[in-house]
């Protein structure tokens, strides 16, 4: 007699429930053409007794339904992105959390005028520690893992500000925090398999910022310049501006091949790069109080970087989802729906 599969036997239970209700990500007619089969994929390789899909299921399943969206819509290119925009997503990060971990967190707390924590300036230090560890683990353990470490890497970046808040203990500002959540959701897309330099990346970054870090301390005979998060704000405006500026380069290179991933990713990536520049902008444009831009006028700033990068984003998708339509429809009407041979090669013929 044949043993039911491990899917026959979960088929109805609360873990093929939680499974269907992820492929809501997928388009409608393709949940229904292959929900099935995907969802019995996944019960197929589960241990017994699991009663929750494991983190990097969830993050791989949503990301290939967001991944299928965007081919329903023409959008390729942006899908070919996802994992050069994470790529250089992490890479930001782990220079942004070696740097600030370094300068900032493991600096005398009295530069700051804080009561410290342990160690470390603020609670701050555990978020960077993070980010490091999800640039460790796409070195070593790419694809999946590095997903799933990144998965929780992000919610530490959401959950440590108000444990601070809860415990009166100090945390990074948010023109840090804000920036550093954008380009962890950017991280999740991270690719499957990274080739070598891709896998050697996060740590030459960390690398490089530490030698850097080094020669700073050495040039001030012992530091002095970045001692705080408030000293912090010109130089990741500088950060957010180079990450753009080398992605975009990188993006125009590959459009001179007729690949425009490299312009997605860009475009993908201007919205947290616009927010490391947060602050500066408000100050430029509302002014200082107390030497940093009052919360409303921050407030206002990054609203509209956010609304900017939104509209920009589903202009160039809505776009690229009409021309789309247009050439399906073309080829559509220029077939022949009985020999499916073009009308003017028939009638050459």
């Amino acid at each position: 007699m044949n043993q039911p599969n491990p899917a026959q036997e979960q088929a109805g239970s609360p873990l093929d429930s939680r499974y269907r209700r992820l492929l809501w990500a997928y388009p409608g007619d393709y949940q229904a053409e292959r929900g099935d089969e995907i969802v019995g994929t996944y019960l197929d390789t589960v241990e017994p007794g699991r009663r929750w899909p494991s983190p990097h299921d969830a993050v791989d399943l949503l990301g290939a339904g967001l991944r299928e969206r965007l081919r329903g819509y023409g959008v390729l290119g942006m899908v070919a992105a996802l994992p050069l925009a994470a790529t250089a997503a992490l890479n930001t990060l782990v220079a942004v959390a070696t740097f600030l971990l370094l300068q900032v967190e493991f600096e005398d707390p009295r530069f700051d005028r804080l009561d410290p924590v342990g160690p470390v300036q603020t609670l701050g230090a555990v978020i960077w520690l993070g980010w490091l560890l999800v640039g460790l683990t796409a070195a070593v353990l790419p694809g999946a893992w590095a997903r799933s470490v990144a998965a929780g890497a992000l919610l530490l970046t959401g959950v440590v500000p108000p444990v601070a808040a809860l415990t009166g203990q100090p945390g990074p500002p948010l023109f840090v925090l804000l920036p550093a959540a954008a380009l962890g959701l950017a991280t999740l897309a991270l690719p499957s398999h990274p080739g070598w330099v891709a896998r050697s990346l996060p740590p030459l970054t960390a690398g490089c910022v530490t030698a850097a870090s080094v020669a700073l301390n050495a040039a001030e005979s012992g530091g002095g310049m970045f001692t705080s998060y408030g000293s912090t704000p010109e130089l990741l405006a500088m950060a957010g501006g180079l990450m753009f500026a080398l992605v975009l380069l990188v993006g125009l290179g590959r459009a001179l091949r007729a690949d425009d991933a490299g312009l997605w990713a860009a475009l993908l990536l201007a919205t947290p790069a616009g927010l490391f520049g947060a602050d500066q902008l408000s100050q430029a444009i509302w002014g200082t109080s107390g030497g940093g831009p009052t919360p409303a006028a921050f407030a206002v700033t990054t609203g509209s970087i956010l609304l900017a990068g939104v509209a920009l984003l589903t202009i160039a998708v809505a776009g690229q989802a009409t021309r789309h339509r247009t050439v399906r429809r073309s080829a559509l009407d220029s077939t022949c729906p009985t020999c499916g041979h073009r009308p003017e090669v028939a009638a050459e013929a």
